[in-house]
This record gives structure tokens, C-alpha cells and sequence, in this order.
């Protein structure tokens, strides 16, 4: 192949790999007139009813709702009123008023950069975490909710910039950071508990919220952890996901087109 033709198709690579990954994260916040119609029904189902967060009831909250389960405002409406009980059950308004500063220390957690775009990011290092250790110590269900906690803390900063017209969506990115990450330490028996009631809270609670899902340094071992937390997985969670290796070439074409560096933690950047 001439050096010319090498090099244009060497380009065309990059653009789309870079069309793919941006265009992958963008949220459809377009709605048809049948979906429009549904979104009214939802509206009135719920009219008389009292959230125990105004945002529940917001028009792109309910969207989400209704596409996570296709579009039926009955199953919609079930699954809205789950997440309500879940939040009293789950002491959700005393959450953030917890003292969080060792998990922050043993399992921690980064929100603190955008991007381009302007949607939050979640910096997730899961290899750091000594999972193994926390169920040695019955400390799995408070691992859990310290995640959970950090999860509706991105969500609300999200709600926030949307609202105040500083970003146009409701989604935020997740980057995991998997380097350490062991089938010892990560995937004993009762570590799989932390990882399969985490993603249940989730799909469950803020469905459709993670517009990009990256994990970095994955090792082959998270291969088997995600076939079984897949069931649990909606569509929309697994059609965000992608799996980097150690390259940092190879996160530079991923990350690149999407962040700037200083919005990461210094292990994740490239």
C-alpha cells in the first residue's frame, strides 16, 4: 500500500473511532408524538402524588422510567413507585448527612471533573478496594451504600447542571479503574454480593443515568464477573460499556475525543 493511502486510511480510523465513542455517549432526549403521549399518561398517573425528591416527578426523570421499561406507563409507573419505597426503606434523605470519611480512605471515590460535553464523571479506582476484606468484616452492605451514595450524588449534580442550563441531558459518566483488580480480592463469594446488589440498586432506582460506562486495565477476569452481574445489566447499561486494556494508546483514542486530562485522576489519564 502507498504511504499516502496508509496514511488517509490511518486518519479515517481515528475520525471514527471517534465518532463512534462521542456519538455513543449522547444522549436521545428527542421524543415521538406516541412517546410524547405515553409521557402525559405517566404525568397524570402521578399528578396527586408527593415525592420524597421533586426531581422524581421532573419530565426527563419519567422518560428514563419509561424507556427502561418500554414504553408501558403501567410498568412505568410500578417501577417509579418501587424507587419511592426504596427511598424511605433505604434512609435515602439521611444518605449524604452520614460520616463517610474512612470509605472515602479505604474504597475511594472521585467526582470532581466533567466532560466535554459537560456531564459529570464518576472516577471509579475498584482495583483499590479490598473487597475481600470489607466482607471479612460484615462491611459489604455499607460499601454498597457508600456507593450508592456517590451514585445519587453524581445524579444530583447532573439534575443540577441540566437545570440550570450548563448541560443539556441527564446522564454522567462512569470510568473504572481495575488495575489490581483479582479474582481473590474482587469476585470471593461474598464479594459477588457487593457487585450484584449494586447494579440491582441501580437498574432499578436511577435507570438509564450512566450515558458512558469505561473500565480501564481490565484484566481478563472481569469477563467472569461481568457474565454474571450481566443478567441483571439492562441494554442500555451494556450498549454504554466499553472495556480498555493497559494500553494507554488505547485509552488515549477512547478518552481523548471525550475528556480533557485534568478532569481525571492522575491514574486515569493517558
Amino acid at each position: 500500500m502507498l504511504p499516502a493511502a496508509q496514511k488517509y486510511l490511518q486518519v479515517l480510523l481515528i475520525v471514527l473511532i471517534i465518532f463512534v465513542s462521542v456519538t455513543k455517549q449522547l444522549e436521545n432526549l428527542t421524543l415521538t408524538k406516541a412517546e410524547k403521549r405515553k409521557v402525559d399518561q405517566f404525568k397524570d398517573a402521578i399528578s396527586t402524588l408527593v415525592f420524597p425528591r421533586e426531581t422524581m416527578k421532573e419530565e426527563l426523570n419519567l422518560v428514563r422510567y419509561l424507556r427502561a421499561r418500554r414504553w408501558d406507563v403501567t410498568r412505568a409507573n410500578s417501577m417509579l413507585m418501587q424507587t419511592v419505597k426504596w427511598w424511605e426503606d433505604y434512609k435515602m434523605n439521611s444518605i449524604h448527612d452520614e460520616d463517610w470519611s474512612s470509605f472515602q480512605k479505604d474504597y475511594p471515590i472521585f467526582i470532581n471533573g466533567t466532560d466535554k460535553n459537560g456531564l459529570p464523571i464518576l472516577a471509579l479506582p475498584l482495583g483499590d478496594w479490598d473487597l475481600r476484606k470489607a466482607a471479612v468484616q460484615g462491611q459489604i452492605p455499607n460499601v454498597i451504600r457508600w456507593f450508592i451514595k456517590n451514585v445519587d450524588e453524581v445524579h444530583t449534580i447532573t439534575r443540577n447542571l441540566a437545570n440550570g442550563g450548563k448541560m443539556n441531558g441527564t446522564q454522567w459518566n462512569l470510568i473504572g479503574n481495575l488495575a489490581n483488580f483479582t479474582r481473590h480480592q474482587h469476585m470471593c463469594v461474598p464479594c459477588i454480593r457487593f457487585h450484584t446488589e449494586f447494579a440491582t440498586m441501580y437498574e432499578s432506582h436511577y435507570p438509564g443515568g450512566i450515558g458512558r460506562l469505561i473500565t480501564l486495565n481490565t484484566p481478563s477476569v472481569f469477563q467472569v464477573l461481568l457474565t454474571l452481574v450481566g443478567p441483571v445489566l439492562s441494554s442500555t447499561t451494556r450498549d454504554a460499556m466499553q472495556t480498555l486494556g493497559t494500553s494507554k494508546e488505547e485509552w488515549a483514542k477512547v478518552l481523548r475525543p471525550n475528556f480533557e486530562g485534568n478532569q481525571l485522576p492522575e491514574s486515569f489519564r493517558w
